[in-house]
């Protein structure tokens, strides 16, 4: 791995797939809690901390529990982080056209070498990825973690922890250099195309006990 933070889905990452049915804010429908968990998981490893035994188990918490809670929570701040802003970049992305030269494909392109950086710095990032074009569009995007990448002549190779897929350190997104290639999810032998993926804006807070 040519960046290498440390984290591994494996160690790191939740044991339970991410499968909650919410609505976020009372409006917005939610496959899941993607968000809360990569920004949990992130804290717990930001602090030196290892996830409680409940979150290391492969079964979904009850709703009422507090790790259910504190992942929720986690939840919204993924979204109202900095005044909405990873919200109001999801709205954008998701609205930019495919291929031209203002669209999501360029924009994500412009997004790798920030994410490069602060990986060489041994932080994972938060990533936005995005599903669709329209409004209709915005519950099917996604939330990961960015910890390691591997470059190659015409693509890098972006080491992802997906709460959708837990324990696995085999999924990666492949974003070729042309921006006229889509990106790609790899989860082992299996793939998932996205529009485009951005930097999300990300707040520290105290590690789920």
């Amino acid at each position: 791995m040519d960046l290498d933070t440390g984290f591994r889905p494996s160690r790191h990452g939740f044991g339970f797939a991410n499968t909650w049915r919410d609505l976020l804010l009372g409006m917005v429908a939610s496959r899941g809690r993607c968000g809360g968990m990569v920004f949990a998981a992130l804290d717990s490893f930001l602090a030196g901390h290892h996830l409680p035994a409940e979150g290391r188990s492969t079964t979904l918490p009850a709703h009422t529990s507090s790790l259910a809670r504190a992942i929720w929570k986690r939840q919204v701040d993924s979204v109202v982080v900095a005044l909405g802003e990873n919200l109001w970049r999801f709205v954008r992305f998701t609205y930019l056209p495919s291929t031209n030269v203002r669209g999501v494909s360029v924009a994500t392109r412009q997004e790798l070498l920030p994410l490069f950086d602060m990986m060489r710095g041994g932080l994972p990032v938060p990533l936005g990825l995005v599903s669709g074009i329209g409004l209709t569009q915005l519950a099917r995007n996604h939330q990961v973690l960015a910890y390691g990448a591997d470059f190659e002549e015409s693509r890098a190779l972006v080491y992802i922890y997906d709460p959708n897929h837990p324990r696995r350190d085999d999924v990666i997104l492949e974003i070729p250099m042309n921006p006229r290639a889509g990106i790609v999810e790899h989860i082992g032998a299996r793939t998932k195309p996205w529009r485009g993926a951005f930097i999300e804006r990300y707040k520290p807070s105290a590690p789920i006990t």
